[in-house]
């Protein structure tokens, strides 16, 4: 699939991409910016056998574009996006999860848990594969759904300091999943 430009996307761009992915309009598959990064993180990480287009789909349902270059823009925004992710892992150093900030009692938060929550629905959309992760690579995914569960409105009780921690395991956590399962390919 051609892309106009290449290259991670700006801070604009992520804003622009949130934005039409936030206006569903009656389409709950859509997925935010910081849910779609961990989804497209846990296809690439667990090597999902989904084609770009199946990948697009699961992101942003069925969208209604403006017009054909409004659906060419984002589209090359959500590639863009992808290809970043997989650049980002095979150089296994620089992977950053995306974060979004959040307001909560007046102070600006960073939160981890539509990242996870994302990344997570990768991995039980393909639970035969990855029911086979053995207990070591176990630990490596354990921040996440840890954190997913967060998300997803469950009853977690969590320190500050442990949510910490757990953030700061994420960018190991996608590294070490990827190059497992790399050599599992």
């Amino acid at each position: 699939m051609p892309v106009a430009n290449s290259g991670p996307l700006t801070d604009e761009e992520a804003m622009e991409l949130d934005e039409f992915l936030l206006a569903a309009e009656g389409d709950e598959q859509r997925l935010p910016i910081d849910e779609a990064h961990g989804y497209l993180t846990g296809l690439i990480v667990g090597h999902a056998p989904l084609s770009m287009e199946e990948a697009m789909h699961a992101v942003w349902g069925e969208p209604t574009f403006k017009d054909d270059e409004e659906k060419q823009h984002m589209t090359d925004y959500l590639v863009r996006l992808y290809q970043d992710i997989v650049l980002k892992l095979k150089e296994g150093r620089s992977f950053e999860p995306l974060a979004v900030e959040i307001e909560d009692e007046g102070e600006i938060l960073v939160a981890y848990e539509g990242w996870c929550f994302g990344f997570m629905l990768a991995v039980t959309g393909d639970e035969e594969r990855w029911g086979k992760l053995p207990e070591n690579e176990q630990s490596l995914l354990a921040p996440i759904a840890k954190l997913a569960l967060l998300y997803a409105d469950e009853d977690v009780d969590m320190e500050d300091d442990e949510y910490e921690m757990l953030t700061e395991l994420l960018p190991g956590s996608a590294v070490g999943l990827y190059q497992y399962w790399q050599q599992q390919a």
